[in-house]
C-alpha cells in the first residue's frame, strides 16, 4: 500500500467518523425518552460506515486502523463540533415532538373516547348479568 492510499483510507475513516459522531449528536436527545430506538440506529449507522468503508472505500482491505479512525472521527467531532450543536439538535427534536403531538392529537381523543365507551358498556353486562 502507498502512503498516499494510506493517507486517503485514513482521512476517509475520520470522516466516516465524524459523520457517526453527528449521527450520535442528533439522536441523542431522541435518547432521553427512547433510548433503545437511539442506540439501534446509532448502531445500524456504524454497521453501514464499516461497512462502506472496509468495502467501498478501502476495496475489501479490512484492517483493524480504520475502526480505531472511525472512532477518533467521532470522538473528535463530540469533543467539538458536536457541543456547539447539542442546543441545535434538542431543539429540532422539540418542533419534531411538537408537531407529533399534533398529528397525534385526534387519534389520542379517539382512543379516549373508546376506551370510554367500552369501559361502560363492560359495566352494563356485567350489572346485567349479576342480577
Amino acid at each position: 500500500m502507498t502512503p498516499e492510499t494510506a493517507f486517503f483510507r485514513l482521512v476517509a475513516s475520520l470522516l466516516l467518523g465524524a459523520a457517526l459522531g453527528l449521527l450520535y449528536g442528533f439522536l441523542r436527545p431522541l435518547g432521553r425518552r427512547h433510548r433503545h430506538l437511539a442506540d439501534a440506529l446509532v448502531v445500524l449507522g456504524a454497521w453501514w460506515a464499516y461497512i462502506y468503508l472496509g468495502f467501498g472505500v478501502c476495496a475489501g482491505d479490512l484492517r483493524l486502523g480504520y475502526v480505531w479512525g472511525l472512532l477518533a472521527g467521532a470522538v473528535v467531532w463530540e469533543a467539538t463540533a458536536g457541543r456547539w450543536l447539542q442546543p441545535v439538535f434538542s431543539g429540532i427534536w422539540q418542533i419534531l415532538g411538537a408537531m407529533w403531538g399534533l398529528f397525534w392529537a385526534p387519534g389520542k381523543k379517539f382512543l379516549q373516547f373508546t376506551k370510554i365507551l367500552f369501559a361502560s358498556g363492560e359495566k352494563w353486562v356485567t350489572i346485567r348479568w349479576k342480577h
